[in-house]
């Protein structure tokens, strides 16, 4: 595994790697506490949550009931558990297969997923097959303006 990530985001790094087969790899880390910095993050913002709806309905003149309230706490929940879910790599390996297949059967066959090796991956750490990709905006594919349709529609 190379001593220096090649990407780096507020979750998590990626090292490249080698496998003891030869294959290259991408080694997706999650940063130790981030969970822990998650939770706290979402507790605040649900613990705000009430206290903003309030000024923002006070600053546009609209009265506030319980139901404001429980409304907006409830979207903050709900953006919360599908945030946690993102941060499960065994979650997103699996919706890397799924992506790759459903491209697969709609015949888009430049558009690519890593494939991932699920042996060696776990809810903190994903490693994929390494790929040399291309952003869309400079690929010049025939499938690029059928992928952006896919994506349009989704």
């Amino acid at each position: 595994i190379s001593p220096t990530p090649v990407a780096s985001a507020s979750i998590g790094q990626v090292y490249r790697g080698r496998l003891l087969d030869g294959r290259e790899v991408a080694v997706k880390v999650q940063r130790p506490g981030v969970m822990t910095e998650i939770a706290l993050d979402l507790y605040l913002l649900r613990l705000l949550t009430p206290l903003q709806v309030r000024i923002q309905n006070a600053v546009n003149k609209i009265n506030t009931d319980d139901n404001d309230i429980a409304t907006a706490v409830a979207l903050v929940d709900e953006w919360g558990r599908g945030f946690v879910a993102e941060v499960d790599y065994t979650k997103e390996a699996e919706k890397t297969r799924e992506f790759s297949e459903a491209m697969q059967r709609r015949g888009l066959n430049a558009v690519t997923a890593p494939e991932v090796v699920f042996e060696l991956s776990t809810s903190k750490v994903l490693v994929t097959e390494w790929v040399e990709g291309s952003r869309l905006d400079r690929d010049a594919s025939a499938d690029v303006p059928r992928l952006c349709g896919v994506a349009i529609n989704a």
